[in-house]
């Protein structure tokens, strides 16, 4: 059995970490070096578990801790507190899973007031880890130091780990000695709307730099437009003579305008919307024709971001309206318009800042003589502005 092995690896891993994520000493200035200059500061960011393993989940911060004591030995860094990291990370938009990405770390850092940011990712396959690390150099913009380790998931593990975060140590104590000059303030714990704050003075100074306008955060109306194709499924009575439908739509929807009476971050979600459509739904009895739908809402959501996934978003919405159509039968031709409500969402993924594609699903209800449903999905693509 393999549980034994695995309790000791376990309880390997927390003595290990013991000894090799210790603090400076008490009285220790761990931000200036004997000979007074001033040491970097370094973040290290958790590393990304790329094949989303839940048996080596641990070696996500696992990893990235490895640094902290060699690091520290050279005498050239000096480690930030990563806790507020995730929450500057969110503000910013950067995904968990697009850390690791050189341009990415280089935001992140002037953000916390970071020299360096050590970032990386692993890939489990068998018993086997590869990692990859690298040391990214905010001043410079770039990569200054790499390296690939591939590790076997054994007793053996942990040394494997620390024996890359040593190699990796001794070039970025070399490529990037300590500093002549005071670096900015080091990183202060901020509330929402600080890092907010923060985050806009860092692009305004960088826009500055590049002669180009400024781009503002603050919060305003932001408009959406959506067309697309539509497939419809009976689900109530009419489902034995209507059972398929296809046709098309065209909607649109309006964020932020509850920031014209309120400024509460959570508030500027809501979305407001309308659409339309035309679906046909061919009729399977030779005693029917086909019957058209012409459904007219209003609806309401709430925009929920997904940073960590990149460019995704879920919104629950919920609309009310009107169905307008016509069936033919034997009998000849009828018009219909009733009451029709439905409950849904959509998912949204961002191409560019400005286009998007969604699927949207929901039930849709009529009421009639009876009470109809439909399960109906758009499949579109937004343009925002």
């Amino acid at each position: 059995m393999r549980i034994f092995p695995g309790l000791l690896l376990f309880f390997y891993c927390t003595a290990h970490l013991a000894t090799t994520g210790a603090a400076p000493a008490e009285g220790e200035n761990p931000a200036v070096t004997k000979d007074n200059k001033y040491k970097r500061r370094v973040l290290l960011t958790l590393f990304v578990n790329e094949n989303h393993d839940q048996n080596t989940e641990y070696l996500s911060a696992t990893i990235s801790d490895a640094f902290t004591r060699p690091l520290s030995k050279t005498g050239n860094f000096t480690v930030l507190n990563r806790d507020s990291v995730e929450r500057y990370m969110r503000t910013m938009g950067i995904s968990i899973r697009e850390i690791h990405k050189a341009e990415n770390a280089v935001r992140l850092g002037k953000a916390v007031g970071a020299d360096v940011v050590v970032v990386g990712r692993y890939i489990t396959e068998g018993q086997q880890v590869t990692i990859e690390a690298k040391a990214v150099d905010i001043q410079a913009g770039r990569t200054s130091v790499e390296d690939t380790a591939v590790v076997r998931t054994n007793s053996l593990m942990f040394d494997a780990i620390n024996e890359l975060a040593r190699k990796m140590s001794a070039p970025m104590a070399e490529k990037m000695q300590p500093l002549e000059e005071p670096p900015p303030p080091a990183e202060v714990v901020l509330d929402e709307q600080q890092v907010i704050a923060e985050v806009k003075k860092i692009e305004e100074k960088k826009a500055t730099a590049k002669g180009e306008p400024a781009h503002s955060t603050e919060k305003t109306l932001r408009f959406t437009v959506r067309a697309g194709a539509v497939f419809g499924l009976s689900l109530g009575y009419t489902r034995s003579v209507y059972p398929i439908g296809f046709g098309a739509f065209l909607g649109g929807e309006v964020s932020g305008l509850s920031n014209l009476f309120f400024r509460q971050e959570w508030l500027q979600k809501f979305e407001l919307g309308v659409f339309a459509g035309y679906a046909m739904y061919p009729s399977k009895h030779d005693s029917y024709e086909s019957l058209s739908q012409i459904p007219t809402q209003a609806s309401i959501g709430y925009r929920f971001d997904l940073p960590w996934f990149g460019g995704f978003a879920l919104t629950p919405l919920v609309s009310a309206g009107m169905d307008f159509g016509k069936f033919s039968n034997i009998n000849g031709t009828a018009s219909y318009r009733i009451f029709a409500w439905t409950a849904g969402g959509r998912a949204e993924y961002a191409i560019t800042e400005r286009w998007s594609i969604a699927l949207t699903t929901f039930v849709l209800f009529e009421h009639d003589e009876g009470l109809n449903y439909q399960w109906v999905n758009f499949f579109s693509a937004g343009w925002r502005w």
